[in-house]
């Protein structure tokens, strides 16, 4: 098992390192530039600056002091429903869906053209402080933060990537070892895997950083809009990209930069910054994962002493969460470890994991990224909604439920599912349906049935339903609900007019409304 003071020494690390990368790369956050930059360019005032990239790491650490290990993404959507202020982007798109009853990952995914943005990855360090030296385990974690608001998207990769590297890097210093190990977790077809490949391919035939960055921003940018570009990127083309693709251009930033470092720390911040875009999160990443590794060594008192030892808050409700928030890093690490500790007893863990790299059944994590999953005494029930939430006037709309017998115990059973409705609704081909469910390993173990919906009555904006799930033999008179709703949904999306500006030597790109 690590040294505890190793492991401590480590914990500051990680932390104070958010806190020096976010504040070196804030200033010139989502602006499109090439950043000529070795130290912090604001006026310091003793303490770092605010950033939403520490905020939700500190909510999940409450969240898991509330209502201990064992949380899920739903757990974790309840708590960024209500105390994550911030409303933007997936945020925004997870938080509307969350309140209109939808849950994880569907949150993520309708209606989200940020699915594939850079808002995950950056939480990912508390799942690889809660389980140093256990990948598998952070990624597990990190996946079911993720989804909350990136449901299939690219982002739930990202997220995956990062954290395995983070858990890994408390016992391997090796960069190409680490990033090998955070893709041995991402599927392989994914697109960011891709990239990945081919910025790992583009370094090893000797391109520059200069032409790295240009290819970066010739093939791999989303869209960037009031942020700022400079004149000569938008010159390029540069200024043009899908929205919210972001996360593939800003984790091939990360990779570069800490191949271009060769494990320097200062070296490796001020690259990715030098790239631009998501300058805050990609410094911030880097500089945490160099505290993982090497502690504050790694870390000159020019970047520690100027932002102190203090955390400020920025998307944190602070009214509900005041005396939650830690308002120190040594605090937050404490409070940590605490949970650390609380890990390695209940999940029986010793020393570090035997193998870094996936096993090769964690992929199937991925096969319930378009249902939402829900785990009972004997049964586990996945909800499908067979695309979009949504049911239209006059059309039927069909909906899948999953059913496996998770039961080490019970050799067979019937199950019957009564599907709820208020008035003015039809089912098909019924309300109830029964199946027969044998054990999991024992070839009928888990089978569908479909119901079809449909209404003439749109005129309430959400259509709630519960799924009651029960044994024939209704074993401990255990009744299982999944509670679900769809959505009323109307307009055509207008594409938006983007009308160019040059202000302080930059472009703006403002939308036409």
């Amino acid at each position: 098992m690590m040294d505890r003071e190793l492991y401590r020494k480590k914990l500051q690390g990680c932390w104070l390192g958010k806190n020096v990368g976010g504040t070196l790369g804030m200033p010139m956050e989502w602006e499109r530039a090439a950043n000529d930059v070795t130290y912090y360019t604001h006026e310091s005032k003793g303490k770092p600056l605010a950033n939403d990239d520490l905020d939700i790491q500190i909510l999940w650490l409450i969240a898991l002091e509330d209502k201990g290990l064992h949380i899920d993404a739903k757990i974790l959507g309840e708590y960024f429903n209500e105390f994550m202020i911030f409303t933007h982007a997936e945020y925004g798109t997870a938080k509307t869906n969350l309140r209109a009853g939808l849950q994880p990952p569907v949150t993520g995914t309708f209606n989200n053209e940020f699915k594939d943005s850079c808002g995950s990855y950056i939480r990912s360090e508390i799942w690889a402080c809660i389980f140093p030296g256990y990948p598998e385990l952070a990624a597990k974690y990190a996946y079911e933060d993720a989804v909350v608001d990136h449901g299939n998207g690219e982002g739930v990769y990202a997220e995956v990537f990062i954290a395995a590297m983070e858990s890994a890097a408390f016992y391997e210093t090796d960069i190409r070892r680490l990033i090998e190990i955070g893709l041995s977790y991402i599927p392989e077809k994914c697109d960011l895997y891709c990239c990945i490949r081919e910025a790992i391919e583009a370094y090893d035939k000797g391109i520059s950083w200069k032409d790295s960055r240009e290819m970066i921003m010739k093939d791999y940018v989303g869209h960037l809009e009031w942020h700022g570009i400079a004149v000569e990127d938008a010159e390029k083309g540069y200024d043009q990209g899908k929205m919210g693709w972001d996360v593939p251009s800003n984790i091939m930033i990360i990779v570069f930069s800490l191949l271009y470092g060769k494990g320097d720390f200062d070296k490796s911040i001020c690259t990715a910054v030098h790239y631009g875009e998501d300058t805050d999160c990609t410094a911030g990443t880097i500089a945490s994962m160099f505290g993982i590794m090497y502690g504050t060594d790694c870390m000159d008192e020019k970047w520690l002493k100027p932002i102190g030892n203090a955390i400020v808050t920025v998307s944190l409700d602070p009214f509900r969460l005041e005396k939650k928030i830690p308002h120190t890093i040594d605090e937050l690490a404490e409070r940590v470890e605490k949970i650390h500790n609380v890990a390695m007893s209940e999940f029986g863990l010793d020393a570090k994991a035997e193998d870094f790299m996936a096993p090769s059944y964690f992929a199937n994590i991925y096969k319930d990224l378009d249902v939402v999953k829900y785990e009972f005494p004997y049964l586990t029930v996945r909800l499908d909604y067979c695309g979009d939430p949504v049911l239209k006037k006059d059309e039927s709309k069909k909906i899948r439920i999953i059913l496996s017998n998770n039961s080490k115990s019970i050799n067979s059973d019937r199950v019957k599912v009564y599907l709820y409705t208020r008035d003015g609704y039809q089912v098909m081909p019924s309300n109830e349906q029964a199946v027969f469910l044998t054990m999991a390993h024992m070839g009928s173990g888990m089978k569908s049935i479909e119901f079809e919906i449909s209404t003439e009555n749109i005129e309430t904006n959400i259509h709630y339903f519960i799924a009651e799930i029960r044994f024939e033999e209704n074993k401990n008179s255990h009744v299982m609900t999944v509670p679900f709703v769809l959505l009323s949904e109307s307009g055509t999306v207008v594409p938006v007019e983007w009308e160019r500006k040059i202000k302080g030597g930059k472009v703006i790109s403002m939308p036409r409304i």
